[in-house]
């Protein structure tokens, strides 16, 4: 367990407690272009009792405005099984049910999507966005290409998540659980990686 977070001012002041690592080199000379067709997802899990689980959706597109953060509350599968007391107390968030989650999520048609970790936010999307959109990019593969450019070591288990790449390249974690935010978090590290690639 790490006793210092490594971007407080606390930790700086001592040599021993700092890591040093590779500087990456600025943004390109030229901005990247704004993509209208592009959104960054973040999927989290909020809460789960036994009869719902509460997971919260969120695009935000490529000017960092957030296009999408919606709640939506899914069964269990036990919850067949578990009859709940008389009287049981909504989710306490409004959240919209699976079934309207297309719906929510109709900016994903004909986009790209990018997510940290393809596989594993990709795979929430519901079958029909999953078909509506033009395709669906996975943020940590191109990462540990762009690390390797400007000489950042990646190890295996070195990027569990996305903060663990912004901190190998000196971004300050997102600390908030919110997908909005966590989203917003992932574009500063996309437009890092399009830096990158146009010092090439």
């Amino acid at each position: 367990m790490q006793l210092l977070d490594p971007h407080s001012p606390s930790s700086r002041r001592f040599g021993l407690f700092q890591i040093r690592r590779p500087q990456a080199p600025p943004f390109g000379r030229r901005p990247a272009e704004k993509r209208p067709d592009r959104f960054f997802l973040h999927v989290r899990s909020v809460s789960a009792d036994g009869f719902a689980h509460l997971f919260q959706f969120a695009l935000v597109d490529d000017d960092g405005e957030a296009a999408v953060s919606v709640f939506v509350c899914g069964r269990s599968p036990v919850r067949d099984a578990i009859v709940p007391a008389v009287g049981d107390a909504p989710p306490p968030i409004p959240a919209i049910t699976w079934d309207q989650l297309d719906t929510a999520l109709e900016p994903c048609g004909n986009a790209s999507i990018i997510a940290f970790g393809r596989t594993l936010h990709g795979s929430f999307l519901p079958a029909a966005t999953r078909g509506a959109i033009a395709g669906l990019d996975c943020a940590r593969a191109r990462f540990e290409r762009a690390a390797r450019r400007v000489g950042i070591r990646v190890r295996p288990g070195d990027v569990g998540d996305l903060n663990d790449a912004r901190q190998l390249i000196g971004l300050p974690p997102v600390r908030s659980p919110d997908a909005a935010l966590k989203a917003m978090g992932l574009r500063e590290l996309w437009t890092w990686m399009d830096g990158v690639e146009a010092e090439v």
